[in-house]
Protein backbone atom coordinates (compact mmCIF):
# COMPACT_ATOMS: atom_id res chain seq x y z
CA UNK A 1 0.00 0.00 0.00
CA UNK A 2 0.90 3.54 -0.57
CA UNK A 3 1.50 6.17 2.28
CA UNK A 4 -1.92 7.74 0.88
CA UNK A 5 -3.45 5.08 2.66
CA UNK A 6 -3.24 6.61 6.22
CA UNK A 7 -3.94 10.11 4.86
CA UNK A 8 -6.95 9.97 7.10
CA UNK A 9 -4.64 10.54 10.10
CA UNK A 10 -3.24 13.94 11.66
CA UNK A 11 -0.05 13.87 9.70
CA UNK A 12 2.07 13.65 13.30
CA UNK A 13 0.37 10.06 13.77
CA UNK A 14 0.67 9.20 10.64
CA UNK A 15 4.23 9.59 10.08
CA UNK A 16 4.81 7.73 13.76
CA UNK A 17 3.37 4.82 12.10
CA UNK A 18 5.54 5.60 8.33
CA UNK A 19 8.85 5.69 10.54
CA UNK A 20 8.00 2.87 12.80
CA UNK A 21 6.66 0.33 10.02
CA UNK A 22 9.87 -1.53 9.24
CA UNK A 23 11.43 -1.99 12.80
CA UNK A 24 12.53 -5.21 13.99
CA UNK A 25 12.19 -5.79 17.82
CA UNK A 26 14.44 -9.23 17.71
CA UNK A 27 17.76 -10.26 16.53
CA UNK A 28 16.39 -14.06 16.38
CA UNK A 29 13.05 -13.15 14.03
CA UNK A 30 11.73 -10.90 11.76
CA UNK A 31 8.12 -10.90 12.72
CA UNK A 32 6.98 -7.71 13.53
CA UNK A 33 4.47 -7.08 16.49
CA UNK A 34 1.67 -4.74 17.72
CA UNK A 35 -1.04 -5.08 20.17
CA UNK A 36 -3.98 -3.63 21.25
CA UNK A 37 -6.08 -2.95 23.96
CA UNK A 38 -9.41 -3.59 23.60
CA UNK A 39 -12.09 -1.41 25.60
CA UNK A 40 -11.76 1.80 24.81
CA UNK A 41 -8.88 1.23 22.39
CA UNK A 42 -10.36 -0.71 19.50
CA UNK A 43 -14.08 0.67 20.13
CA UNK A 44 -15.80 3.69 22.15
CA UNK A 45 -16.99 2.00 25.24
CA UNK A 46 -16.19 -0.60 27.81
CA UNK A 47 -17.94 -3.95 25.79
CA UNK A 48 -16.33 -6.27 28.25
CA UNK A 49 -18.03 -4.44 30.96
CA UNK A 50 -21.46 -3.06 29.03
CA UNK A 51 -21.45 -7.65 28.53
CA UNK A 52 -21.46 -8.17 32.37
CA UNK A 53 -24.30 -6.27 33.01
CA UNK A 54 -26.26 -7.65 30.05
CA UNK A 55 -25.43 -11.05 31.96
CA UNK A 56 -26.98 -9.43 34.62
CA UNK A 57 -29.81 -7.88 33.69
CA UNK A 58 -30.63 -11.32 31.65
CA UNK A 59 -30.02 -12.92 34.51
CA UNK A 60 -27.62 -15.24 32.99
CA UNK A 61 -25.36 -15.80 35.80
CA UNK A 62 -25.79 -19.11 37.90
CA UNK A 63 -23.73 -18.06 40.83
CA UNK A 64 -24.62 -15.12 42.41
CA UNK A 65 -27.39 -13.37 44.63
CA UNK A 66 -29.61 -11.11 42.67
CA UNK A 67 -31.13 -9.57 45.38
CA UNK A 68 -27.37 -7.41 45.78
CA UNK A 69 -26.43 -4.92 43.61
CA UNK A 70 -24.06 -7.35 41.82
CA UNK A 71 -22.04 -4.47 39.17
CA UNK A 72 -21.60 -1.99 42.38
CA UNK A 73 -20.04 -4.58 44.18
CA UNK A 74 -17.93 -5.48 40.72
CA UNK A 75 -17.32 -1.56 40.95
CA UNK A 76 -15.85 -1.60 44.18
CA UNK A 77 -13.82 -4.34 43.63
CA UNK A 78 -12.25 -2.55 40.79
CA UNK A 79 -11.33 0.88 42.50
CA UNK A 80 -9.80 -1.30 45.24
CA UNK A 81 -7.48 -3.81 43.05
CA UNK A 82 -8.40 -3.24 39.76
CA UNK A 83 -6.39 -6.74 38.88
CA UNK A 84 -8.65 -8.54 41.41
CA UNK A 85 -11.56 -6.54 40.84
CA UNK A 86 -11.68 -8.04 36.66
CA UNK A 87 -11.12 -11.06 37.67
CA UNK A 88 -14.19 -11.45 39.71
CA UNK A 89 -16.03 -10.96 37.15
CA UNK A 90 -14.90 -13.67 35.57
CA UNK A 91 -14.74 -15.94 38.39
CA UNK A 92 -19.14 -15.30 38.51
CA UNK A 93 -19.07 -16.69 35.69
CA UNK A 94 -18.86 -19.83 36.25
CA UNK A 95 -21.41 -22.48 35.53
CA UNK A 96 -22.00 -20.92 32.13
CA UNK A 97 -21.86 -23.43 29.04
CA UNK A 98 -18.76 -21.92 26.96
CA UNK A 99 -21.10 -22.23 23.80
CA UNK A 100 -23.63 -20.06 25.23
CA UNK A 101 -21.31 -17.76 26.51
CA UNK A 102 -19.68 -17.49 22.93
CA UNK A 103 -23.12 -17.39 21.45
CA UNK A 104 -24.53 -14.50 23.78
CA UNK A 105 -21.33 -12.61 22.78
CA UNK A 106 -21.20 -12.54 18.97
CA UNK A 107 -24.41 -11.52 19.17
CA UNK A 108 -23.68 -8.58 21.42
CA UNK A 109 -20.46 -7.93 19.39
CA UNK A 110 -22.49 -8.04 15.99
CA UNK A 111 -24.82 -5.59 17.64
CA UNK A 112 -22.05 -3.21 18.95
CA UNK A 113 -22.81 0.32 17.86
CA UNK A 114 -18.95 1.92 18.74
CA UNK A 115 -16.44 0.24 16.76
CA UNK A 116 -13.63 2.79 15.70
CA UNK A 117 -13.69 2.85 11.61
CA UNK A 118 -9.99 4.79 11.45
CA UNK A 119 -8.72 2.15 14.04
CA UNK A 120 -9.85 -0.92 11.69
CA UNK A 121 -8.26 1.18 8.68
CA UNK A 122 -4.62 1.47 10.85
CA UNK A 123 -4.97 -2.53 11.43
CA UNK A 124 -5.48 -2.83 7.64
CA UNK A 125 -2.79 -1.02 6.86
CA UNK A 126 -0.45 -2.57 9.33
CA UNK A 127 -1.64 -5.68 7.88
CA UNK A 128 -0.67 -4.55 4.82
CA UNK A 129 3.24 -3.87 5.64
CA UNK A 130 3.22 -7.31 7.59
CA UNK A 131 2.63 -6.90 11.02
CA UNK A 132 0.61 -9.63 13.45
CA UNK A 133 -2.21 -7.91 15.14
CA UNK A 134 -2.84 -8.95 18.30
CA UNK A 135 -5.28 -7.67 21.08
CA UNK A 136 -4.35 -8.01 24.88
CA UNK A 137 -7.12 -7.51 26.79
CA UNK A 138 -8.61 -6.88 30.40
CA UNK A 139 -11.72 -8.51 29.77
CA UNK A 140 -13.04 -11.64 29.24
CA UNK A 141 -11.78 -12.97 26.40
CA UNK A 142 -14.53 -15.34 24.89
CA UNK A 143 -16.76 -11.64 24.28
CA UNK A 144 -13.48 -10.10 22.57
CA UNK A 145 -12.77 -13.20 20.47
CA UNK A 146 -16.10 -12.71 19.05
CA UNK A 147 -16.24 -9.37 18.61
CA UNK A 148 -11.76 -8.92 17.19
CA UNK A 149 -13.14 -9.93 13.50
CA UNK A 150 -15.22 -6.48 13.39
CA UNK A 151 -11.78 -4.96 13.86
CA UNK A 152 -10.17 -7.07 11.22
CA UNK A 153 -7.93 -8.93 13.80
CA UNK A 154 -8.36 -12.66 14.29
CA UNK A 155 -10.13 -14.38 16.71
CA UNK A 156 -6.93 -16.65 18.19
CA UNK A 157 -4.95 -13.32 18.59
CA UNK A 158 -7.10 -12.43 21.10
CA UNK A 159 -5.21 -12.82 24.64
CA UNK A 160 -7.50 -11.59 27.81
CA UNK A 161 -9.19 -12.58 31.46
CA UNK A 162 -10.21 -16.43 31.06
CA UNK A 163 -10.62 -19.48 33.65
CA UNK A 164 -10.24 -22.94 32.88
CA UNK A 165 -13.23 -24.81 30.72
CA UNK A 166 -14.31 -27.99 32.37
CA UNK A 167 -16.57 -30.80 30.17
CA UNK A 168 -17.49 -26.92 28.44
CA UNK A 169 -18.03 -25.15 31.37
CA UNK A 170 -16.65 -21.86 32.86
CA UNK A 171 -15.12 -22.99 35.97
CA UNK A 172 -13.39 -20.38 38.66
CA UNK A 173 -10.43 -21.22 38.04
CA UNK A 174 -8.47 -18.75 36.51
CA UNK A 175 -5.91 -19.14 33.76
CA UNK A 176 -2.52 -16.84 34.75
CA UNK A 177 -1.22 -14.37 33.86
CA UNK A 178 -4.51 -12.30 34.42
CA UNK A 179 -4.02 -9.68 31.45
CA UNK A 180 -4.40 -6.60 33.35
CA UNK A 181 -1.08 -3.90 33.72
CA UNK A 182 2.08 -5.97 34.39
CA UNK A 183 0.38 -9.06 33.80
CA UNK A 184 -0.30 -7.61 29.79
CA UNK A 185 3.68 -7.51 29.70
CA UNK A 186 3.62 -11.08 31.18
CA UNK A 187 1.06 -12.69 28.62
CA UNK A 188 3.12 -10.48 25.53
CA UNK A 189 6.48 -12.27 26.45
CA UNK A 190 4.96 -15.73 27.41
CA UNK A 191 2.43 -16.22 24.34
CA UNK A 192 3.49 -13.59 21.62
CA UNK A 193 7.31 -13.99 22.22
CA UNK A 194 8.42 -10.80 21.25
CA UNK A 195 8.47 -7.05 22.09
CA UNK A 196 5.80 -5.65 19.98
CA UNK A 197 6.67 -2.37 17.85
CA UNK A 198 3.29 -0.83 18.29
CA UNK A 199 1.18 -0.83 21.29
CA UNK A 200 -1.80 0.81 22.06
CA UNK A 201 -4.12 1.65 25.06
CA UNK A 202 -6.22 4.29 25.90
CA UNK A 203 -6.27 3.53 30.46
CA UNK A 204 -3.28 3.15 33.33
CA UNK A 205 -3.95 -0.76 32.69
CA UNK A 206 -2.25 -0.55 29.55
CA UNK A 207 0.91 1.10 31.17
CA UNK A 208 3.39 -1.22 31.13
CA UNK A 209 2.44 -2.59 28.21
CA UNK A 210 2.94 0.90 26.46
CA UNK A 211 6.08 1.19 28.48
CA UNK A 212 7.04 -2.52 27.11
CA UNK A 213 6.76 -1.70 23.40
CA UNK A 214 8.96 -0.07 20.90
CA UNK A 215 6.32 2.91 20.03
CA UNK A 216 3.89 3.51 22.61
CA UNK A 217 0.43 5.56 21.39
CA UNK A 218 -1.85 6.40 23.83
CA UNK A 219 -5.58 6.34 22.95
CA UNK A 220 -7.18 9.58 24.26
CA UNK A 221 -10.52 10.64 24.28
CA UNK A 222 -11.27 14.09 23.86
CA UNK A 223 -13.91 14.05 26.85
CA UNK A 224 -11.44 12.50 29.65
CA UNK A 225 -8.70 15.17 29.00
CA UNK A 226 -6.57 15.01 32.08
CA UNK A 227 -6.53 11.10 32.67
CA UNK A 228 -3.92 9.86 34.14
CA UNK A 229 -2.65 7.84 31.33
CA UNK A 230 -2.87 11.23 29.38
CA UNK A 231 -0.93 12.81 32.35
CA UNK A 232 1.61 9.72 31.68
CA UNK A 233 1.80 10.70 27.79
CA UNK A 234 3.08 13.92 28.47
CA UNK A 235 5.78 12.68 31.27
CA UNK A 236 7.04 10.00 29.27
CA UNK A 237 6.38 12.36 25.60
CA UNK A 238 4.19 9.08 24.17
CA UNK A 239 2.11 10.78 21.41
CA UNK A 240 -1.71 10.76 21.42
CA UNK A 241 -4.00 9.73 18.99
CA UNK A 242 -7.01 11.45 19.61
CA UNK A 243 -10.89 10.57 19.13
Amino acid sequence: MTNSSLDFLDIEISNIFQENANVITSQNSNRKIAVFDADGTLWDRDMGEAFFRWLIAGKKLQNVDYSTDIYADYEQRVEQNRLLGYQHAIEIMAGIKLDDLAAWSYQFAASWPNYRNEVKMVIHWLKEQGFEIWIVTASNEWTIKQAAPFVGIEPEKVIGIKSEIIEGVISKDIIKPVTCNAGKVEAIEKIIGQKPVFAFGDSMGDFEMLNFCHQPLVIGEKRHIGSSILEQASSNKWPVWFF
